[in-house]
């Protein structure tokens, strides 16, 4: 119980704490969008999309909207890192951890649509030349390359593999 005269609970008194103190975001900061904001920080390592979080949250009342709403807000404040899955299906978001995600590529499944990790010193040392010889700087951390990830591609049957069906 917490009892500070006036104040519903802990939440209540320091939302309205940091409105008295100013300096501080003053955006509209609801129990809803710190479960979401906690829930992304939980599963940093994870790209989710907007109904694995709404999924998730279901117990806490958070709708599907909300998740939408807060999630394009978290990405213009650079807090989280939305990636495109494929024309027509929902985006993934990712929490921006700068020291995760800053110095590595992604990958992206174009069958499952899962999103890879890549820290690879070729890598690093293509970006490094088109750097100097063409001027150009490449932000890793927003550069995705498409493909098919190894264990969809067992699952493909090669052209040959068809070709004896």
């Amino acid at each position: 119980m917490y009892n500070i005269k006036g104040f519903e609970n802990e939440f209540h008194f320091h939302f309205n704490i940091r409105i008295y103190c100013g300096g501080i975001n003053m955006s509209y900061n609801t129990r809803q969008r710190e479960l979401i904001l906690d829930y992304i920080k939980k599963n940093a390592k994870k790209h989710l999309t907007a109904d694995d979080i709404a999924d998730a949250l279901k117990a806490e009342q958070v709708g599907k909207t909300t998740v939408y709403r807060y999630l394009e807000k978290l990405c213009e404040q650079n807090i989280v890192r939305k990636f495109i899955l494929s024309e027509g299906k929902s985006a993934c978001y990712q929490y921006n951890d700068e020291q995760q995600c800053h110095d590595h590529f992604h990958m992206k499944c174009l069958k499952c649509g899962r999103l890879f990790h890549l820290e690879c010193d070729h890598l690093k040392d293509i970006a490094a030349h088109i750097s100097k010889m063409h001027d150009f700087t490449i932000d890793s951390s927003r550069t995705v390359f498409y493909g098919i990830c190894g264990e969809c591609a067992k699952k493909t049957p090669t052209a040959k593999e068809k070709s004896d069906i």
